[in-house]
């Protein structure tokens, strides 16, 4: 609760004061990012004191040398006798060299870790094609898109209160507005912001 006064600091105390939703408080946040330069700066300040997304974990170097093996040998298992070699086109799309060194990073240099990773994201993708390629689902819920941070990191808002469906239910919708943010993000920006009402 503390971090939470922390961010809404900067914004208005009849917002804050009046138990107005998440909603309503993410939207006011949101909408001072258009308004003078003084309260951009001031909501700059306060979010580069509370913000998750300023605390940088520090990864270890990686060789590379590793890199590039590490690169070959998850892109090996797509060949034909390999482990994903009988994979759709669908799925072998997304292995390129990008999303490699991305599971690389993730797994601090542990090729072994970062194929593993591969061959579950590509099985992953081949299984929900359907879903990725007509973005249709069942609406499980109150998620969804409602703009950008200061950062141009989309902003999710998800309303576990308007929950319909169970956990598992709600994938499909979870994945599509995943899309829907990736699809809005500008080009350098790799994370997304969400905002969970309770």
């Amino acid at each position: 609760m503390a971090l939470l006064s922390k961010i809404f600091r900067g914004l208005p105390k009849k917002v804050v004061a009046s138990g107005s939703s998440a909603l309503k408080v993410a939207r006011v946040f949101l909408s001072t990012r258009h308004s003078k330069q003084s309260s951009a700066a001031k909501l700059d300040e306060h979010r580069k004191e509370t913000s998750c997304a300023s605390i940088r974990v520090p990864r270890k170097w990686i060789d590379p040398e590793i890199v590039s093996a590490g690169i070959r040998q998850m892109m090996s298992l797509l060949e034909p006798g390999q482990p994903l070699g009988d994979l759709n086109d669908f799925a072998k799309a997304y292995a390129t060299e990008i999303f490699c060194k991305r599971l690389l990073r993730k797994n601090d240099g542990d090729v072994d870790k970062a194929c593993e990773k591969f061959k579950q994201a590509l099985g992953w993708r081949q299984t929900h094609e359907e879903v990725l390629t007509s973005r249709k689902f069942a609406f499980s819920g109150d998620e969804r898109v409602i703009g950008s941070d200061l950062q141009r990191r989309p902003v999710i808002y998800f309303c576990m209160k308007n929950q319909m469906l169970s956990g598992a239910q709600c994938l499909d919708q979870k994945v599509v507005t995943m899309l829907q943010a990736i699809d809005s993000m500008p080009a350098g920006v790799e994370k997304t912001v969400h905002i969970w009402d309770l």
